[in-house]
Order: structure tokens, then C-alpha cells, then sequence
């Protein structure tokens, strides 16, 4: 039974990059989804690997955002914080702890994202009407996971959603669901896992519990009934991915590949591949590529574990982006281990 299991992971997993490769380019579906903060890669780790961690098996925390079914692979209590440079200094940070307990593994993380102050425009005075607004998203989620033998492990997120607009009053909100699973092979150190992120209800603009209007022009001149915000899809997505590690047995060198195929609702499938090189399990260097991303690039970074050195262990990344013509993106994560 074990291995007519393992014979279907790797040709289900097969045929699925198979058809990311060959999927046809018709129509990229960009701008068709909302929220789309929440797919922001928080951990500096797995974004200078191109994001390509539904089959990595992680010992910290961050697996949670990437993964939740790899929690059950903490050894202790830990939290990890990140702060991304997102683009046009918006602020971007992201906390999550996970602890391992009788049930099973159970976390919380929580994602943010805060644009600062923007100018107020209109039709009538383009150049600033001297107010200011921001916009305010953030998303708090309970993780839980378990494994259910020694080689599968399944986890899921459950999460509250809000998208804010001050000066406005305007808010969106709704609950959603990250589901994966994580499969050892068996097969060396070879790794398989599948995640399903963002999984939830259309989100839509209300003001004091009603539904939110605001006015609309044609030709410049006001229409006289006001439009209502029309809802917009979450940024769904599936994931499935591939991970192994060359030379695992050498003490000193290691060097992990992890290949993911993902197919997202409001763009094209792409195929998201990631290297770590390791030594001795002290510096690490990664790099990071997205194959058919309507502006990502070129992903690298490093990474200091300071785990013999320091209790609680710490371990301190660092990752730069490139988004091609829009820039590029830095951020930092630190994580510890009680």
C-alpha cells in the first residue's frame, strides 16, 4: 500500500509541473482578486527561494505561511518576526509562534500591511485636496497540525481577514482557510507537499454596516446615483512542490532544491524554483527564480543560524527581490527557538 502511495505522489506530481510547463497563455487573469497583501512572501528564507516551500520540511515556525502542515516539524516552541520593504514604503510585517502539545502542533501568526499616509486627489483637484488617508490590511490566523504517520503530516490555518480605508470609513472582512499536506517519500530525502492558500468568500466594501457607495463620473460631470464597491475575489492559489537534499550526509556542505508548480486564480501558472547551500549548518546562501511571473525575478539572500551560541537560538535571514521594472524588495526575519 506504502508504495503504490509513493509510485502516485511522484506521478501526480509529475503530470502536475508537466502542465504548468505546457499550460497555454491566453489570458493571465492579472487585477481579477484583491487582498493581495496576504500572498506577500513574510520570511526571508523561503522568498530567496522564490517562495518554493509547499514540500520543504522546516523545524521553524515560518512553515506556517507557506505550508502549515511542515509545523509538525518544530522541535520547540518558537516565533519568528519579518519585516518587508514592500514597495513605495509601504510597511509590511509579519509575526508567527508555534509550539508543539499533545494534539499536535497549534500556532498563530499574523500578517500586516500599512501604506502610510496618501495625498487625497479628485476629479476636481488632481493635485490634493489636503486630506490624507491610509489603507490598512491585516490577517490573524490559528495553525494547527498533526502527523498522522511518520511520513504524512496535514496542517491548516483559519484566519480573520480586514481590509481598512481611514478618512473613508470603509472596511472588508471575511474568514478564510489555508489547507497542506507534507509527505516524506521515502525515497532518500526527497520530499512532497501540497497547499491550498486563501481559500474563502468574496470580500466587498461596507461603511457602518451597510453596503459602501461612492460617486461615479462620466465625461467628468457626477452621475446622479452613487455606485456600490463590487466584490472581489480572495487570491486563491494551489501549490505543490518537490524538495531534496544533496549531500545530506556530508557534515560540513549541504545543498537543498525545492521546485514548486503553482497555480494561482488571477494570474498564469508558474513554476517557482529555490536553492540552499549550507555550511555547517552555520551560513547559508540561497538564489531563487520565478519562470513565468508577470514581474518577479530573480530572488536571493542569507541566512546566520546562531543556534550553538545563544539561548534562546536565534537565527537571523535576509533576502533581496527582483521585481523588474517596479523595483526591487528587501527584508529581514529573525527567529528564535525556546
Amino acid at each position: 500500500m506504502m508504495k503504490i502511495l509513493k509510485i502516485s505522489s511522484a506521478i501526480f506530481s509529475v503530470v502536475f509541473l508537466s502542465q504548468i510547463l505546457m499550460a497555454q497563455q491566453n489570458f493571465a487573469k492579472v487585477g481579477t482578486s484583491g487582498a493581495h497583501f496576504i500572498m506577500i512572501s513574510p520570511d526571508a528564507k523561503y522568498a530567496a527561494m522564490a517562495s518554493s516551500g509547499a514540500g520543504m520540511i522546516n523545524n521553524t515556525v515560518s512553515s506556517v505561511f507557506y505550508n502549515p502542515a511542515s509545523l509538525v516539524h518544530i522541535s520547540s516552541k518558537g516565533a519568528v518576526f519579518s519585516k518587508v520593504n514592500w514597495f513605495a514604503d509601504i510597511d509590511f510585517t509579519a509575526l508567527a509562534i508555534g509550539m508543539q502539545t499533545k494534539y499536535g502542533a497549534l500556532g498563530v501568526n499574523v500578517k500586516s500591511l500599512n501604506s502610510g499616509d496618501i495625498l487625497e486627489t479628485t476629479v476636481d483637484e488632481s493635485f490634493g485636496t489636503g486630506n490624507f488617508y491610509s489603507w490598512n490590511d491585516i490577517l490573524i490566523s490559528f495553525s494547527g497540525a498533526k502527523a498522522f504517520t511518520d511520513q504524512f503530516s496535514f496542517g491548516m490555518n483559519f484566519g480573520y481577514l480586514q481590509q481598512s480605508v481611514s478618512l473613508y470609513g470603509l472596511t472588508a472582512s471575511a474568514m478564510l482557510v489555508d489547507l497542506g499536506a507534507l509527505y516524506k517519500t521515502g525515497f532518500r530525502s526527497l520530499s512532497l507537499g501540497m497547499a491550498v492558500r486563501n481559500f474563502g468568500p468574496e470580500l466587498d466594501f461596507r461603511k457602518e454596516g451597510a453596503d459602501a457607495v461612492f460617486e461615479d463620473y462620466n465625461n467628468g460631470e457626477p452621475l446622479l446615483e452613487k455606485e456600490s464597491y463590487r466584490p472581489f475575489h480572495m487570491p486563491l492559489s494551489f501549490q505543490v512542490g518537490l524538495t531534496y537534499i544533496f549531500l545530506e550526509e556530508n557534515p560540513t556542505h549541504r545543498l537543498l532544491m525545492s521546485v514548486d508548480g503553482v497555480h494561482p486564480n488571477d494570474s498564469d501558472e508558474r513554476l517557482n524554483v529555490g536553492l540552499e547551500y549550507s555550511f555547517m549548518n552555520l551560513l547559508y546562501l540561497r538564489a531563487g527564480v520565478f519562470s513565468n511571473h508577470d514581474s518577479g525575478r530573480y530572488m536571493g539572500g542569507f541566512g546566520i543560524d546562531l543556534s550553538k551560541y545563544f539561548n534562546p537560538k536565534i537565527q537571523i535571514d535576509y533576502a533581496i527581490s527582483d521585481y523588474s521594472l517596479i523595483g526591487t524588495v528587501s527584508q529581514l526575519s529573525v527567529g528564535f527557538a525556546f
